[in-house]
């Protein structure tokens, strides 16, 4: 079950490996039963998928030129084979016959999902159309790797040395963090950023920092241009509309809702609209009092820090109090129990060499033994792309366990200190362990179907966002923290100021995230620049002007080189799912009910094998209800 983490000639491996798969599909298109069609190519696509998975992970977190180039010339590679895979006319024939036998009604899901799949990538084209779209693929799969890349290289390239007086405002905590032998150096990463926005008093070297942010691979970049994602992002929205239209869709927002749970892309502006309509007044209010508390003139590299100071004033504490009480072991072993409680599965770390020794391998077990291992990657480090993310390295598929990557960018180590992780970065991870269970502890013994393979993907993030309620729970806080020196748990006092702060700007939030949200279904349905669409969404949910230097979106890999463009709304989407079956199983009795265990039953462990909606409707009784959302952030 160990990955190969030392991957040689992976061109000729990918080369080989797909090969050796149209071989398997061939004969496969010829079969008449689900072993002979579906068994086989699912067998097929995971020898091939433990490859590139590989790949693509260590191309994300351990980034180098020389192996890049090796990782770009497979992507041709793959995407022709797996194009030449979804616009097999024959194997697609196979798949429809499949119908009219005798399957269950996890076969039958996921046979009219595969058609599904096959009418959307183009079985139905012919001829010129046909290669075009294949090009297209090809292309955006290049696209999306030079987008990433220059997203890295730019955040890393940007390094500043400062004095020790320059940093007023920072606790030793913050200065550890920093601090090399030629001083304290600021950088781009993801904790040392938050943390100059949070905590430093310094307003212009503030801005300096947020503006070197803000405008990360642009023709604006603070130290080189040579990475500019701007012409990437035009090329790649250009050829998603091209893309969609040789479908018979009039955008791409169209093709991207075609096979998500969400009907129509006007019932999802619909839905953000609404969120913005019911969050606006309050987020109003929020900005108000901000700007009546700092007696400035904001700026946005001033709201992090103002913030803060007025959070810490409202309720009688700051950011840095609570970072002592969460080590990192007491993170991990609290929510390795919290796991335990809500799904009697054990995680423990064992010792295995992995691709870096900050790597924390993780082995899954239940009262049967083994169920899956999780390869847990935490802390930010140059070449190592920014954000947090689970990775499936191998599904389910008997003898073999399924397997994760968990990625986050955390705080890590000092000389003199355990890692002290932020409450924010916390819920980060529960998140992702979310992610994590949703494939492990799939029962679904399909591949294609298997963990979080097959589902849709508006409804992949309700398992992880579920996740990040328990984080706040009193009986998880009480196994989470553990202060680094007295080993005292979080005191009932900072618990409380922390739940009362828990919707401190939630409504700025949710504009915010309904702001990405639109702007990214809208960029999808127009031919407008869309640096321009997102000013006219902003007439609708920022509070606050943009900066000239803001080019954000030139880093939304989100976006440009995952797997979310227009269906970024399925963040907000699975919240309102994730709000609605936290509340009823709290109602229920909680974690260790037995709705704690219908949620297993009924969505974790049955992946993308059965109707997405309705097996949470199984669980629940009913659909969710937005204002399960709006209650979970406060807002009425």
């Amino acid at each position: 079950m160990k990955p190969n983490f030392q991957p040689k000639n992976i061109v000729n491996t990918i080369e080989k490996l797909t090969e050796d798969g149209l071989k398997v599909v061939e004969k496969a298109s010829l079969g008449t039963s689900w072993d002979s069609v579906v068994v086989a190519t699912d067998q097929m696509a995971f020898e091939l998928g433990k490859f590139t998975s590989v790949n693509s992970h260590l191309n994300a977190v351990m980034f180098n030129d020389e192996f890049n180039q090796q990782y770009e010339k497979t992507l041709p590679i793959i995407t022709n084979f797996y194009s030449d895979i979804s616009t097999n006319k024959v194997l697609y024939q196979a798949y429809k016959a499949l119908k009219k036998t005798n399957l269950n009604q996890q076969q039958q899901h996921i046979v009219k999902d595969a058609i599904q799949s096959f009418e959307l990538s183009g079985v139905g084209l012919e001829g010129r159309i046909a290669h075009r779209f294949k090009a297209i693929k090809k292309k955006l799969s290049l696209l999306s790797n030079e987008f990433s890349k220059n997203a890295l290289k730019s955040t890393n390239e940007w390094k500043k040395i400062v004095g020790k007086e320059e940093l007023k405002g920072y606790s030793n905590n913050e200065l550890a963090k920093i601090k090399t032998d030629k001083g304290y150096e600021l950088s781009l990463q993801m904790p040392v950023y938050m943390d100059v926005m949070t905590y430093l008093d310094n307003r212009d070297l503030r801005a300096e920092v947020y503006k070197a942010y803000a405008s990360r691979a642009s023709e604006l970049g603070m130290t080189s241009t040579d990475y500019d994602n701007k012409p990437i992002m035009d090329e790649i929205l250009s050829l998603r509309a091209e893309m969609a239209n040789i479908l018979g869709f009039e955008h791409y927002a169209q093709l991207s809702i075609a096979s998500k749970m969400v009907n129509k892309v006007d019932e999802v502006i619909q839905f953000l609209s609404n969120l913005v309509e019911r969050s606006k007044p309050q987020a109003q209010l929020e900005l108000a009092e901000l700007k009546d508390f700092s007696g400035i003139d904001l700026k946005p590299w001033d709201l992090g820090f103002y913030s803060e100071k007025l959070k810490e004033q409202k309720f009688g504490f700051k950011k840095s109090d609570l970072t002592p009480y969460f080590p990192e072991d007491s993170v991990l072993n609290g929510l390795f129990s919290t796991i335990k409680n809500l799904y009697q599965i054990k995680i423990e770390q064992i010792q295995q060499d992995s691709y870096h020794v900050d790597v924390k391998v993780l082995d899954v077990s239940d009262k049967d033994g083994l169920i899956g291992r999780i390869y847990l990657d935490l802390y930010a480090r140059e070449n190592k792309r920014s954000g947090a993310w689970m990775a499936d390295y191998q599904p389910l598929i008997e003898p073999h366990k399924p397997v994760a990557f968990v990625v986050c960018n955390l705080n890590s180590p000092t000389k003199d200190k355990p890692a002290l992780f932020e409450f924010d970065e916390i819920v980060t991870l529960f998140h992702e362990f979310g992610h994590a269970l949703h494939h492990l502890l799939t029962k679904v013994k399909y591949p294609c179907a298997t963990g979080i393979s097959g589902v849709p993907w508006d409804g992949v993030e309700l398992p992880s966002q579920y996740m990040e309620f328990y984080a706040f729970e009193k009986q998880v806080i009480a196994l989470i923290s553990k202060h680094y020196k007295t080993g005292q748990s979080l005191p009932d006092d900072l618990f409380k100021k922390l739940i009362a702060s828990k919707n401190f700007h939630s409504a700025l939030a949710m504009l915010r995230q309904c702001e990405f949200s639109l702007w990214d279904l809208k960029t999808h349905m127009s031919n407008s620049d869309t640096y321009e669409v997102l000013t006219q969404v902003r007439l609708e949910t920022a509070l606050m002007d943009s900066i000239d230097e803001s080019r954000f979106l030139n880093t939304f890999e989100h976006i440009f080189s995952g797997g979310y463009a227009a269906g970024y709304f399925s963040y907000k989407w699975a919240e309102v799912l994730a709000a609605d079956a936290y509340y009823y199983v709290q109602g229920e009795g909680g974690i260790g009910s037995n709705a704690s265990k219908d949620f297993l039953y009924n969505v974790l462990q049955v992946g993308g094998s059965l109707d997405f909606m309705q097996q949470y409707i199984k669980f629940r009784g009913k659909k969710p209800s937005v204002n399960a959302l709006l209650q979970a952030n406060g807002i009425f």
